[in-house]
């Protein structure tokens, strides 16, 4: 009989657990969403053990689910650069403090641009910036000694996952490329990074491959969740490199784009590629294939902030029709010129990852005049999350030589306006694909790997299926060109203010 293969997608916002047949359809799939926890100014954790009880709360219904089925693999993906303290009785010290928590900030901008900032982005890929757990180590060591003090390991939510089902500290390299500690040069932690935190090799997981496998399941575990003590599970990787995965985007010249509330560019190149002014990060998906890209912060959340406060008129009516208001927003959006009569807009209203790497960046209007109305904005708006995103991707082209192909995902796709502005201001066809489960499907593809049942990553294209294609409007792309550049020289000068600004922020506050 056939068995089924099990992606568990750990992500900051929920848990999935999805079930593949051999063929690549889902058979079955389960989720639990959890809040983000923001008690105080940049703070951004999550509660360990919810989101442990949301992972064997998925595996088990997924398991369930496809009785009679037998289970041939459990693989895993994960939220890039969580961190957890544990202590020497093996109890969480801390909540997961996110990507998104920006508290180390200050820490951060100290290395950007000295000797050792420098040197440490090239051996881990990764820029100086508060969501890697490097950085957090040392907010906790300086401002928290007594937690640092009692810590016996520095973990992610994959590694208190499987310590909790094996008794035992393991993760992948892929995983580890988020940490601010693995050298993705030689794929073994990186003696630097950990000599600045005075921390062991001890004090961290057991590096290995994305297809290791664990067995050996304790069996207060194995009967919750349905499963037996022989059922395989493998590591897999990052929820960044396991996405571009999962689209199939493996092969060179195909990147991938996905747009939700954040947003990120990443492409597979063969080797590690590192930006001469550190502005995209190299992440490892195995040992033959790494990530570059940019995730920037500012997605389609900033369009859901402006809709908060342009057009209210448009959209209670819309409300009130029964209509999708976000739909009747677009619509307006549509009828006005590419370029927005000359304004532009920088989205960064929540601090910047790629490129800028700088959590104190803010957004700005340039260019508003009187004959700009409440349509112009909003259009500019989507122009400008847009514009950041080539931005990106044109130091990716740069890095890892020409895109022939995007294949782009998440919410942002559910609009045609939005994904047409997208093409024209990209200057490159879109190849929308199902995404739902990229992640998913692409833990399953290392778990099948591992398995034997797939021996080259590059097949990973037969599993997915495009639905549409985008085409950019040679005008507006035209209009676009013309625009870039400034876009580019507007916010170069604005940078040089971010600081004071929230020196001044503090001030009024």
């Amino acid at each position: 009989m056939e068995k089924i293969a099990i992606g568990v997608d750990i992500g900051t916002t929920q848990t999935k657990a999805v079930a593949f047949r051999e063929d690549g359809t889902v058979q079955a799939s389960a989720y639990v969403r959890y809040p983000l926890i923001q008690e105080t100014e940049g703070m951004a954790e999550q509660d360990v053990n919810q989101i442990f009880q949301a992972v064997v709360t998925c595996i088990k219904q997924v398991v369930a689910k496809v009785q009679p089925f037998g289970i041939s693999v459990v693989s895993f993906s994960t939220a890039m650069h969580g961190l957890i303290i544990m202590d020497k009785n093996h109890q969480a010290l801390t909540r997961v403090i996110t990507w998104a928590d920006n508290r180390a900030e200050k820490y951060a901008e100290e290395l950007k641009d000295t000797v050792l900032g420098k040197t440490l982005y090239q051996n881990t890929g990764l820029p100086m910036h508060p969501m890697t757990p490097f950085h957090k180590i040392r907010w906790l060591k300086e401002e928290f000694s007594e937690i640092y003090e009692q810590a016996e390991m520095f973990i992610g939510m994959k590694e208190y996952v499987f310590y909790r089902l094996f008794d035992r500290y393991v993760t992948d390299i892929s995983t580890a490329s988020g940490t601010g500690f693995l050298n993705i040069h030689d794929l073994k932690w990186d003696q630097l990074a950990l000599a600045e935190m005075e921390i062991t090799i001890d004090q961290l997981p057991l590096l290995m491959t994305p297809t290791h496998q664990v067995t050996g399941l304790k069996d207060e575990w194995a009967e919750q969740l349905g499963l037996t003590a022989q059922t395989i599970f493998v590591l897999g990787g990052a929820d960044g490199p396991l996405s571009n995965l999962g689209l199939g985007a493996v092969t060179k010249g195909t990147a991938t784009l996905t747009v939700g509330t954040s947003g990120a560019l990443r492409y597979i190149v063969d080797q590690p590629q590192i930006h001469p002014q550190a502005e995209t990060f190299c992440c490892v998906l195995d040992e033959n294939h790494w990530v570059i890209g940019g995730a920037t912060s500012n997605g389609a959340g900033i369009f859901d902030w402006a809709c908060e406060n342009l057009l209210k008129e448009v959209q209670t009516e819309a409300l009130a029709a029964g209509e999708n208001s976000y739909d009747a927003v677009m619509a307006l959006v549509k009828e006005t010129p590419a370029g927005a009569k000359g304004l532009m807009f920088h989205p960064y209203l929540l601090g910047e990852r790629a490129p800028l790497w700088d959590a104190e960046a803010t957004g700005s209007f340039v260019g508003l005049k009187r004959n700009h109305d409440d349509k112009l904005m909003m259009r500019a708006v989507v122009e400008g999350i847009c514009l950041n995103l080539k931005r990106v991707l044109t130091e990716l082209e740069e890095l890892g030589g020409a895109v022939k192909e995007i294949r782009a995902t998440g919410g942002f796709a559910d609009s045609q306006v939005f994904k047409h502005v997208m093409a024209d201001v990209l200057g490159y066809t879109l190849s929308l694909t199902e995404s739902v489960e990229a992640s998913a499907l692409g833990a399953v593809l290392l778990g099948w790997q591992s398995l034997g049942k797939m021996t080259d990553l590059n097949t990973a294209s037969e599993q997915v299926e495009i639905y549409e294609t985008v085409e950019p409007n040679s005008e507006n792309n035209q209009i676009y060109q013309q625009i870039y550049p400034l876009f580019i020289t507007t916010q170069q000068q604005l940078s040089a203010s971010y600081h004071q600004l929230a020196k001044l922020r503090a001030d009024l506050d």
